[in-house]
């Protein structure tokens, strides 16, 4: 394929999110966050979301979530619509000196307009994670599963996202990051910035 039939079939977006999350005691927490993405080279609104969610962590290397997810996307045409989704996340993290590895696995189903998709997401997420500072760079790879096809290993989309964490305060956090989507319909490069807030 040449490069110019690469560059036309890619497209451009930002993603941005605010996040809060609140820790209830050591092990249980409830979040929520608010999201905005751009498409067509950032020349159009693609949709806004909202999600909330639990989580619990039995164990120091064990995480379990689940969260609601609602979607207001933009079909074009003036036309708008509403989507929801719900996860259910398992994620494993260990630490090896300044190394963090976590795998993480994302059962999801969304339904839309009477009809429901079944994803299985696979994350493995490396970070460099110093014992002091506030500067952590990663990257991490997904893999999105379809559970509707016959085929269970087509990977459907993959992710890649290079990106650093920034711990601005005490309570404040920064995520900056480049993902690249590789997708058979379309590629997307995507800059992306997610400011939290604990409490």
């Amino acid at each position: 394929m040449s490069f110019s039939a690469w560059a036309q079939s890619d497209d451009f977006n930002t993603w941005t999110k605010f996040k809060v999350n609140h820790k209830i005691d050591s092990r249980f927490s409830v979040s929520g966050d608010l999201e905005l993405r751009m498409k067509d080279d950032v020349s159009k609104l693609d949709r806004w979301g909202l999600t909330v969610g639990g989580s619990y962590r039995p164990y120091s290397f064990l995480n379990l979530g689940v969260g609601y997810e609602t979607h207001l996307r933009n079909l074009g045409d003036s036309d708008w619509k509403f989507r929801h989704r719900y996860h259910i996340t398992a994620t494993v993290s260990f630490r090896y000196q300044w190394l963090k590895v976590a795998v993480r696995e994302r059962f999801q189903q969304t339904f839309d307009r009477g009809n429901s998709e079944t994803r299985l997401r696979s994350r493995l997420k490396l970070s460099y994670a110093p014992t002091k500072g506030i500067v952590s760079p990663y990257f991490s790879v997904e893999i999105y599963q379809s559970l509707d096809d016959v085929s269970f290993w087509r990977a459907d989309r993959m992710r890649y996202r290079p990106g650093v964490e920034i711990a601005l305060a005490k309570r404040w956090s920064l995520d900056a990051f480049y993902c690249y989507q590789y997708a058979s319909s379309q590629g997307r490069h995507i800059a992306g910035i997610e400011v939290g807030y604990s409490f």
